[in-house]
């Protein structure tokens, strides 16, 4: 069996070897590929380890990712030939096609003494086609037809996270001990971590929402973003990538890892800043030369230099919208546009509502989200809260279940052209 593996390795480096040779390149299919592979990478390792400390299966030769090596080259080459031949059609064929097939082979592998197969093994079968396959195929899919940005976004974020939680420091200690663990965080430092990597996180939903795009070079922004967390620091992304190495490494005690700040910090510096500060010059102009000399890009300003201009909207008999009004315009606000429900010129506003100068519209608590931006450091903090997806949804059914929706008659901030 050794040399079966030698040969399909062999085998498969010949077959990448005229890929990468062709002269005709697909730009998204490569870019589809790539980003099926980054995940199954990440992913996959992970996947099986966690399927041999449940006791599903384990592999005869035992190393650090407790999986043989060319195994899992062979595993990652078989699970991206579907998406390359296929590029992201018949998924259900596929799923039940790669599950039958993991049944067949995996009985003959442990015939053949690769690994033991225990009792439920089919379990962990079915996690990691559910886990590892169909997130990587959906990537690939959605990336090959510039389609589902938010999950593309979202796919973005869990890769990244896995990386810098996860491989990052599983390379670090088996380089300075030989060992690792994987262990899930404490609610201290899953807290501490969160909130690092926080803006980070609505970066990326302003660059979904706001940009039409993802940090990643293949889904660039057609807009260019300078509100939200944008509005404060140039680089979030950035910022908190880097500065998350900080508690990680206090928390493995390497001081190995503590040494990413410096690698970021230099790459970021050296390597990303000048080919992203050409391409935003190229592609925005003289917007992105005022954008770049107001905000900085490694600390948060207090209060930003210059905001776009936003408007909210309140109704003018409603004794809760009038006090929130009234709040608002003690703040000095930057650029914040405070009017009455009458000068809203749409077809008909029911809640508080907020229009950002390039015209999207917000509503209720999301409205209240984006009107604190336009105040200072603190508030839009308290804003980037309330309107991340999930707080979001539970603040607006909390606001809904104490009667300020627009079906509440006495208190709700409800206007139609009659009223108006």
């Amino acid at each position: 069996m050794p040399q079966i593996r030698t040969v399909l390795v062999a085998i498969i480096f010949v077959l990448l070897t005229a890929f990468f040779l062709k002269q005709k390149q697909s730009e998204k299919l490569n870019w589809g590929l790539f980003y099926s592979f980054i995940w199954m990478l990440f992913s996959l390792p992970i996947g099986n380890y966690y399927c041999v400390k449940l006791d599903l299966w384990h592999f005869k030769e035992i190393n650090s990712i407790k999986m043989p090596y060319d195994i899992l080259f062979i595993w990652l080459f078989f699970w991206l030939l579907p998406f390359y031949i296929f590029k992201g059609k018949y998924l259900l064929i596929l799923l039940a096609s790669l599950l039958w097939i993991d049944l067949l082979a995996m009985p003959y592998i442990e015939k053949v003494e690769i690994l033991k197969l225990n009792s439920n093994w089919v379990i962990g079968e079915f996690l990691l086609i559910l886990l590892v396959f169909l997130p990587s195929y959906l990537w690939g899919k959605f990336s090959y037809e510039k389609k589902q940005l938010a999950i593309r976004a979202l796919l973005q974020v869990a890769t990244m996270s896995l990386f810098l939680t996860i491989v990052v420091p599983f390379s670090i200690k088996i380089y300075e001990t030989g060992t690792f663990e994987f262990s899930s965080f404490s609610m201290l430092w899953f807290q501490i971590i969160c909130i690092i990597a926080f803006p980070s996180f609505m970066g990326v939903i302003d660059l979904v929402e706001k940009g039409n795009g993802t940090p990643f070079p293949y889904d660039k922004t057609k807009l260019l973003v300078t509100t939200g967390v944008y509005a404060y620091i140039k680089n979030p992304i950035q910022w908190s990538f880097t500065i998350l190495f900080i508690p990680l490494s206090i928390y493995h005690e390497s001081y190995l890892l503590l040494s990413g700040v410096l690698i970021s910090i230099a790459y970021t510096i050296g390597v990303s800043n000048g080919q992203e500060y050409e391409d935003m010059k190229e592609r925005f102009g003289s917007k992105w030369n005022t954008y770049k000399k107001n905000v900085p890009s490694w600390y948060f300003q207090w209060k930003p230099k210059t905001f776009p201009e936003g408007i909210i909207y309140f109704k003018k008999d409603c004794n809760q919208c009038e006090g929130i009004k009234e709040w608002f315009e003690k703040q000095g606000s930057i650029n914040l546009n405070i009017k009455y429900s009458e000068n809203y010129t749409g077809k008909e506003l029911t809640q508080v509502t907020y229009i950002h100068t390039s015209g999207e519209e917000y509503k209720s608590v999301k409205a209240i989200a984006h009107a604190l931006e336009h105040i200072h450091l603190g508030y839009a903090s308290i804003g980037w809260f309330m309107r991340f997806p999930v707080i979001s949804f539970i603040l607006q059914a909390i606001v809904d279940a104490l009667g300020f929706s627009e079906d509440s008659e006495n208190i709700t901030c409800k206007i139609n052209k009659k009223e108006i």
